[in-house]
């Protein structure tokens, strides 16, 4: 919690998952990979994460983190470990406004108000950074985040993350009711999903919940589902000894010519072509 004597909360979570649900609150938030991978959901964005992944979110912006199925099976040996920096949404006020130096910090909030990931040049030079303002307090661990902020808003590669159109602060209900929808299809990709199931944990009409799921993240449900399911192909392809057949059934697709056709439209190229570039690194 935030004291009267401080405008910064700091913290390291060093976890066996990060385990954090869908969810939003009133504060900026920075967040840093410094150990695990999986999928980053942001408002109506989603996309892989892994270490060095650096993330600023503007206030009531719904996130999580969810890392992949191999951090649940009780492997001591995988770990998620994140450094997250949390400041009120009135510190562009309350410590910046008076400042014409940090025109560039201020702008910088406004951008995060829909996320924003930096390039992995920048994160890597702030890695450093953020573990000094572990062991900091008072007015230097100020000092060290203005320098974090002012180093961010020169990132020209900033890439943003919700959509300008994302509704947030959605509300406890609307929250609860995504949450219950994206844990169940991280659970089941791998199965058949019917849209009567995935509707019916939302409490929904099939009809009225591909209008909600397309509202809340720009894509129709089974677009949805497919991109979940390439991105574990692309692990799986990546990091394990599997055929690309074998490959195709553990991602959740029963049609291998429909495999293919979604793999290469998310990555301009066949399975066993990603497969061959990838395991060449």
């Amino acid at each position: 919690m935030f004291s009267e004597q401080s405008s910064l909360l700091v913290r390291r979570f060093q976890l066996s998952y990060f385990d954090a649900p869908w969810h939003y609150h009133p504060e900026y938030e920075l967040t840093y990979i410094v150990r695990s991978y999986g999928r980053r959901f942001v408002g109506d964005h989603v996309e892989a994460f892994q270490a060095g992944d650096l993330v600023l979110l503007g206030p009531d912006l719904s996130h999580f983190w969810r890392n992949d199925d191999d951090f649940y099976t009780g492997n001591v040996a995988q770990q998620a470990e994140s450094i997250v920096i949390q400041f009120p949404a009135s510190f562009d006020q309350r410590v910046l406004a008076a400042i014409p130096e940090a025109d560039s910090i201020r702008h910088l909030l406004e951008r995060a108000r829909y996320g924003l990931r930096f390039s992995s040049a920048v994160s890597q030079s702030l890695a450093a950074l953020m573990e000094q303002l572990l062991n900091q307090s008072g007015f230097p661990q100020l000092l060290g985040m203005l320098d974090v902020l002012h180093r961010l808003a020169a990132d020209s590669e900033a890439t943003l993350l919700a959509s300008a159109g994302y509704q947030l602060a959605p509300g406890r209900a609307e929250t609860e009711r995504m949450k219950r929808v994206l844990e169940f299809m991280l659970t089941h990709f791998r199965d058949e999903i019917r849209i009567e199931t995935i509707a019916s944990v939302a409490s929904m009409a099939p009809a009225a919940f591909c209008r909600y799921f397309k509202k809340r993240t720009r894509k129709s449900f089974v677009e949805y589902l497919n991109e979940l399911r390439i991105s574990h192909a692309r692990k799986l392809l990546t990091d394990v000894n599997l055929s690309v057949g074998q490959v195709c059934a553990e991602s959740g697709f029963v049609n291998n010519s429909h495999f293919h056709r979604q793999f290469r439209l998310h990555t301009g190229m066949t399975p066993l072509q990603y497969q061959t570039v990838t395991k060449r690194k």
